[in-house]
């Protein structure tokens, strides 16, 4: 059984049940809700048998903090005590139509903002993969020290690392997220953004395709880059693969990327280890690598068509089923590195 590790903040999520922003006297449905929690969760849907998955936080003493250790305990492997006195971080989300959402937080000070390396540290070793997002050093300084610690930790130690970035404009602008995300690249061997969060952070008007090229240097060795309904692109140095995706009607985007995720990750770790998938030669990554663009488009496009973040997941044999029924999704584009966009300064 492989083991995945990941670590960061969990939330009650109120969903609004109605279209419209922020009312309090909506009505609304309550969800967990965290993006490391939730591929945790995905990975585990699509590779039961295969992946083993931990995730690592601190809760509330709270009702809120005893509904998250509900829904995960027994599904995932869970290290999350809960504090007495500290709080367990709120989202409302409300949807605006056409699949826009809008986010409003209540989770400074919260118990998951003090998480430390410490708490993490226990859980590294024998892990397969570690897992973070751009979320956890948003929330605090502490939280900030912890990622970075873990991550540099983990390469030290010979441990793949993936990163999400995962914007959030409530909790930092792009100035500050550049600036702790091209640290957290140092450590990073496999990177995924969306286009969009790209050009809100780096800006400069890159494609999917430059931007993928542009954030592979040093020590991350894939990079991925979503284009939501139209797909994603991901470069490993040699060779770019494209997977164009697949339309279906939106009806409550939330957790559609950490279902690309989960999925891309799956289709990768169905077969092989993360450590042996940076070590084949080009043509059988980039083979792997369309399978499993293709695996995380269908998750994502999947998730898309019913309300929750991990509720509406597939199964990986629905994912791939829906898939094989579909004929709109792209084909591989492989090309070889004769013109790579600058890499990060």
């Amino acid at each position: 059984m492989l083991k995945f590790l990941t670590f960061g903040e969990t939330l009650i999520q109120r969903n609004a049940d109605y279209i419209g922003p922020y009312d309090p006297e909506g009505s609304y449905t309550r969800h967990v809700a965290g993006a490391e929690s939730n591929v945790a969760l995905d990975i585990r849907k699509l590779l039961p048998n295969r992946v083993g998955a931990t995730w690592v936080s601190r809760l509330g003493a709270d009702a809120d903090g005893d509904m998250i250790l509900e829904q995960l305990r027994g599904r995932v492997e869970v290290a999350a005590p809960q504090v007495s006195g500290q709080n367990t971080g709120i989202q409302i989300l409300n949807h605006l139509g056409g699949g826009e959402v809008a986010r409003r937080y209540r989770r400074a000070g919260s118990a998951a903002s003090r998480l430390s390396a410490d708490e993490v540290l226990p859980h590294l070793d024998g892990s397969d993969l570690v897992h973070v997002t751009g979320i956890t050093p948003a929330l605090s300084e502490t939280c900030e020290r912890a990622t970075l610690s873990i991550m540099g930790l983990a390469r030290e130690r010979g441990i793949p690392v993936s990163m999400d970035v995962n914007y959030r404009e409530a909790l930092w602008s792009p100035r500050a997220a550049r600036k702790v995300c091209e640290r957290m690249l140092r450590y990073a061997s496999l990177f995924k953004v969306g286009h969009d969060e790209a050009e809100t952070i780096w800006g400069g008007g890159l494609s999917a395709e430059e931007f993928a090229k542009k954030f592979r240097s040093g020590g991350t060795l894939v990079t991925v880059v979503t284009t939501g309904e139209r797909g994603a692109a991901a470069y490993d140095g040699a060779s770019l693969v494209r997977h164009d995706g697949f339309s279906v009607e939106v009806i409550d985007p939330v957790g559609a990327g950490d279902a690309f995720v989960a999925g891309f990750l799956a289709g990768i770790f169905e077969r092989h280890t993360m450590t042996g998938f940076f070590a084949m030669g080009a043509d059988e990554r980039a083979s792997v690598m369309w399978d499993a663009l293709e695996l995380g488009n269908a998750c994502g496009a999947l998730v898309c068509t019913r309300h929750g973040d991990t509720e509406p997941m597939p199964s990986l044999n629905e994912a791939r089923a829906f898939a094989r029924g579909r004929t709109d999704g792209g084909q591989q584009l492989k090309t070889l590195d004769e013109s790579p966009t600058a890499p990060l300064s």
